[in-house]
């Protein structure tokens, strides 16, 4: 078995096992500052952070330097946190090749912005290796949900999930939004954290949305960590610079090689999907009755182990009388939060390019949700 591959295996099970139970240090309360640069802001939309970024991947990598460069540096230094508290700090050498194995496979656009953070700012490459791929080898749970135009009080769909993630006393902080306008590609608003350009929920000013939710099983047979995989959560930044439809989403998703077991729910301004990702399959699952509903396992015939899952039933709101509104995907989602793991709660309105997003101390998806709208920010 060769170097790479090991320290794959190793930082897959490490950061696993790690982000389960670690409890991080505290840090301050004021994680953020309104602040402009060239080219740049960083501002506050209610209690959100906002960062809206612009140009080519050199101009966004210095902008998100310059203006986060402090969280970012908070964020980056998780991984090693982890490591260091669990005793495993000798594998930390395996950790940091294996994140940049990963990075490398990642389009060179995205490769030059990383590269940019590091120039304009005290965080290391190695840092923002394993901090961009951190999530795409978490262990988490989520909910998602999404309501055609066909059961939409308004008559447009309606997108709702639930991110959900151990804050280790003070990720909380840090949830923000950054909007990317970069050049030649389609603008697009990613709910995340400082430090992390891959994608986990976002939309983009075609009025294409996405969020990733995790998997722990597959009955198809496929390996549940592929190191030679593109991660995945470049990917879905590449569905948001370079898709408009759910069918375009799709037909990204099959070119390239996924690393491990995920599903992704997308919606455009017509209709929504979720894709079972593993690193042998795609599989795609259409609306019931004009509803999506999405957890962390696999319903289609070639992936489900038959798992069952109280958050995936909390989601159904098929029998529910009338038409349903962002209040009742709101509700939905708060009847499957798990917690002081469910950190964000957000609800896209892919027609009208709005968000609606809380933040804070968990669980926040009963939170007033600041309504943001995107189409002014996402236009150059």
């Amino acid at each position: 078995m060769s170097y790479v591959v090991k320290s794959s295996i190793i930082v897959f099970v490490v950061i696993s096992a790690t982000v389960q139970a670690a409890v991080a240090k505290p840090v301050g309360e004021s994680a953020f500052a309104a602040k402009r640069i060239d080219g740049a802001e960083l501002r506050m939309m209610g209690n959100v952070p906002v960062a809206i970024l612009t140009g080519s991947p050199e101009e966004i990598g210095r902008q998100h330097a310059e203006l986060l460069a402090k969280p970012g540096k908070a964020m980056v230094e998780f991984p090693k946190r982890f490591a260091e508290q669990f005793g495993v700090e000798a594998f930390w050498p395996f950790v940091t090749q294996a994140g940049n194995t990963l990075v490398s496979r990642a389009p060179q656009a995205h490769r030059q912005e990383l590269a940019a953070i590091a120039a304009h700012s005290d965080i290391t490459t190695d840092q923002l290796a394993v901090g961009n791929t951190l999530l795409e080898l978490r262990r988490l749970g989520c909910s998602a949900i999404v309501v055609e135009p066909s059961r939409s009080e308004t008559g447009a769909p309606i997108f709702g999930r639930n991110f959900d993630f151990p804050t280790l006393g003070d990720l909380d902080k840090y949830s923000m939004v950054i909007v990317y306008r970069p050049e030649g590609k389609h603008a697009f608003a990613s709910v995340g954290f400082p430090g992390m350009i891959g994608v986990i929920s976002g939309m983009n000013d075609a009025g294409l949305a996405a969020g990733t939710l995790d998997v722990e099983q597959s009955a198809d047979g496929s390996r549940k960590f592929n190191p030679a995989g593109e991660p995945l959560a470049f990917v879905f930044r590449r569905i948001m610079e370079e898709c408009t439809t759910v069918d375009e989403a799709e037909k990204l998703l099959r070119s390239v090689k996924p690393t491990t077991w995920m599903n992704l729910t997308v919606c455009d301004r017509d209709a929504g999907a979720t894709f079972e990702i593993t690193p042998d399959h795609i599989e795609r699952r259409d609306a019931e009755e004009g509803i999506v509903r999405c957890t962390n396992h696999f319903r289609c015939a070639r992936t489900s182990v038959g798992e069952e899952c109280w958050r995936y039933d909390a989601l159904d709101i098929r029998e529910e009388a009338g038409r349903v509104d962002v209040r009742d995907v709101q509700t939905a989602l708060d009847s499957a939060n798990q917690g002081e793991m469910t950190l964000q709660t957000m609800v896209f309105e892919p027609r009208d390019l709005v968000l609606h997003l809380a933040i804070g101390k968990p669980p926040v998806s009963l939170n007033r949700m600041e309504r943001i709208e995107l189409a002014p920010l996402l236009k150059r």
